[in-house]
C-alpha cells in the first residue's frame, strides 16, 4: 500500500482482493472493529469466496484482520496498547536507520529526498482528498531518508510497523494541528537531514514519531493533551 515505486500488477484474484481490502482498512474505508462478512466482501470486489478468505487469512496473518472460529472475521480494532507497542519499536529502529543512512548520503540521496518532500507536500497542499496516495507519499519521504542505512531487512522491519501505522496517525492529523502543521514536521526533519545534523534530525525524527503517540492519546482521553515543549515554531 505505501511501496514507494510503482506497483506490480496482482498475480491471482487472491493478490488483487488482498491489496483492496488492505487499502480500505488502512484507509479506514473498513472501520476498526467492523465485521467482515464474507458473502457481501465477495459481492463488493466481484470474486467469489475462494479468493477472499485466501486474503482474509493473508490479513489476518498480518494481523490487519481478526479471525475468530465461528464469529468469523472483523477489522483488527484500533488499542493504546498496541500503539505504544509499535511507536516504541519505530523510535529505536528508524533513528538506527537514519544514523546509518546519513553516513552514506550523497548527491543522489540529497535530490531523491527533496523529490519525495516536495511531491509530498504538494498532495497535502493540493487536498487530493486520496488517502492512500497521500500515505503512499508520506512513506515515500520517509523510506527516502533511510535508503543508505545498507540493511534491507531493517527497511523491511520499519515499513511494516509504518503500515501499522497509519490508522493511527491519520487520528492523528487533526490534533496535531492540521496539515500545515504536519508539513512544517517534515520540513524540520528535512533541514536537518540536508543539514547533516544527525542529533538533530535524529531529535526531529523522534518528536515527529511521539507526537503521533500524544496526539491519539490525547483523543482517547481528553484530560491529557500533546507535549510541545521543545517544538519549533
Amino acid at each position: 500500500m505505501i511501496d514507494p515505486g510503482t506497483a506490480l500488477p496482482p498475480i491471482t484474484r487472491s493478490d488483487w482482493v488482498d491489496r483492496e481490502l488492505r487499502n480500505a482498512i488502512l484507509t479506514g474505508d473498513l472501520a476498526p472493529g467492523e465485521r467482515l462478512v464474507t458473502a457481501a466482501l465477495a459481492e463488493r470486489f466481484g470474486v467469489s469466496p475462494t479468493p477472499l478468505r485466501e486474503a482474509l487469512q493473508r490479513l489476518a496473518a498480518d494481523r490487519f484482520v481478526e479471525l475468530t472460529p465461528q464469529r468469523g472475521a472483523r477489522v483488527a480494532p484500533l488499542s493504546l496498547d498496541e500503539m505504544h507497542d509499535i511507536y516504541e519499536l519505530r523510535e529505536i529502529l528508524e533513528p538506527l536507520a537514519l544514523r546509518r543512512s546519513l553516513s552514506a548520503v550523497d548527491g543522489l540521496w540529497r535530490n531523491e529526498v527533496r523529490e519525495a518532500y516536495d511531491g509530498l507536500v504538494a498532495a497535502i497542499r493540493a487536498d487530493v482528498g486520496d488517502r492512500l496516495e497521500l500515505e503512499r507519499l508520506h512513506w515515500r519521504f520517509h523510506r527516502a531518508l533511510l535508503s543508505r542505512c545498507g540493511s534491507s531487512w531493517l527497511l523491511h522491519v520499519v515499513e511494516v510497523l509504518a503500515q501499522h501505522s497509519v490508522r493511527y496517525r491519520q487520528a492523528s492529523i487533526a490534533p496535531r494541528g492540521g496539515s500545515e502543521e504536519v508539513i512544517r514536521e517534515h520540513e524540520h526533519l528535512l533541514d536537518a537531514c540536508l543539514a547533516g545534523d544527525v542529533e538533530a534530525a535524529v531529535a526531529q525524527l523522534t518528536r515527529h514519531l511521539r507526537l503521533t503517540v500524544e496526539c491519539v492519546t490525547a483523543v482517547a482521553d481528553p484530560g491529557t493533551g500533546p507535549n510541545t515543549e521543545g517544538r519549533r515554531p
